[in-house]
């Protein structure tokens, strides 16, 4: 990465810094260079004065010297806002102090630069900086053995100078320790950010579908309640008619009407109930789950035939093939083509007269109901028929199992309504 600030923001807490700075801001942090700064300048400005001056500074006075240190401690203060621009200012500062012999400590200064811009440059920018911080120290060491002035002339001379490369070095080290311990913290940071939106992202898409379950679900509700009220309202429509006509003249007749028309509405709101508890948060006291899910299947046949014989349809029921368990959900889409057939047959046929063919084949189950009753409709459009939104309730169901659907009038008297529903993929 580029050399930057080294840090956040004015204000802002680094998590990345170590336990004992992450609570301090940058503004504080610049606060606290200030104070090392200002011991720095302390420390340089009382060498000037008590340490004894090198052949190369006896000239100068100690306003110059004074100068550097205080040059010295400004590049410590502001290190963190130009690394890049201080470590060129601090870096000749210091050789050319120690060179003169203004300051005897192993270049403590450039070391904080250095440090600073090993953990704010790029890999190879910090490399560029010890690099040439090394080299500066080392030409300066081989200057003044060679013209016997400056640190070389010190009894420790070896000394001073491997000290001071050796502290650059650590400080360089750890520098670009902190830098890649805060590269390691961001990358960890910015993966549990993309697994959190991941995970939100997932979260949404599961909540869509569960939506959009429920939407389906409803719909099939609907299409349930349809058949339920459409059938067994046609049932007693007819009962009733029949019992108000004969009432006075055949009370037992307008009796059995009304039997009828109880029984069918007791089966009405118990089939209804089941509906609407599926809609409902929590199951009503001391209902199992069983008692809400509506699933009559072709064994419940009979009992449908019978309570639209109640209304007057005399149908009849025959099963072709061996009788076998099909899937709930196909049962009950055959079960409800059978009760919406009878009920356009009530409602439109105008005939006492039904059949109910069930033929289970190999990989197939085959539905036929046909009444014998008014004449065939002239309808140039087949979807135009009298069972109204019956027949697309019928085809709806059909296709959600691959199935197909023929229903029309026979070319002579009567209408015929014909499933046929694929049981291969069935247990």
């Amino acid at each position: 990465m580029p050399c930057g600030g080294g840090g956040a923001t004015v204000g802002t807490v680094d998590q990345s810094r170590p336990p004992f700075l992450r609570r301090l801001t940058r503004g504080q942090l610049i606060a606290v260079d200030t104070l090392v700064a200002l011991f720095v300048a302390q420390l340089s400005i009382t060498e000037v004065f008590t340490q004894p001056r090198l052949a190369l500074a006896r000239s100068m006075p100690a306003a110059v010297g004074i100068a550097l240190a205080i040059v010295l401690a400004g590049t410590v203060a502001v290190r963190r806002l130009w690394p890049r621009g201080v470590l060129a200012v601090a870096l000749p500062v210091s050789v050319a102090s120690a060179m003169a012999g203004f300051v005897k400590d192993p270049l403590l200064a450039l070391a904080l630069v250095l440090y600073t811009g090993a953990l704010t440059c790029s890999g190879r920018g910090a490399r560029l900086a010890l690099i040439v911080v090394e080299s500066a120290i080392g030409a300066a060491a081989a200057a003044s053995w060679l013209t016997g002035t400056g640190p070389a002339t010190l009894p420790y001379a070896g000394s001073y100078f491997i000290g001071s490369a050796a502290i650059q070095m650590a400080a360089w080290a750890l520098g670009v320790g902190a830098r890649k311990q805060r590269e390691y913290s961001a990358a960890v940071t910015e993966q549990t950010r993309r697994r959190v939106q991941a995970q939100v992202a997932l979260a949404q898409v599961q909540l869509a579908k569960a939506q959009q379950a429920v939407a389906e679900e409803r719909l099939r509700i609907a299409q349930e309640l349809h058949d339920v009220l459409a059938h067994s309202m046609s049932v007693i429509a007819v009962q009733a008619g029949v019992g108000h006509h004969v009432i006075a003249t055949q009370p037992q007749e307008a009796a059995r009407s009304l039997a009828a028309i109880e029984t069918t509405s007791r089966a009405t709101l118990q089939e209804m109930r089941r509906l609407l508890g599926m809609l409902r948060d929590g199951a009503p006291a001391g209902c199992t789950p069983e008692d809400l899910l509506p699933t009559p299947g072709l064994a419940d046949l009979p009992a449908l035939i019978d309570r639209t014989r109640g209304a007057g349809l005399q149908a009849e029921l025959q099963v072709v093939g061996k009788r076998r368990a099909l899937q709930p959900g196909l049962e009950l889409a055959a079960y409800r083509i059978v009760q919406e057939a009878l009920t356009n047959v009530v409602k439109h046929a105008g005939t006492p007269n039904g059949q109910v063919v069930i033929t289970y084949g190999r990989d197939d189950l085959r539905i036929e109901v046909v009444d014998d009753g008014g004449p065939a409709l002239p309808v140039a459009d087949p979807e135009v028929l009298p069972a109204g939104h019956g027949v697309i309730g019928m085809r709806e169901r059909v296709a959600c199992y691959g199935g197909r659907l023929d229903a029309g009038p026979l070319p002579t008297r009567g209408f015929r309504v014909a499933a046929w529903l694929p049981t291969s993929d069935v247990a």
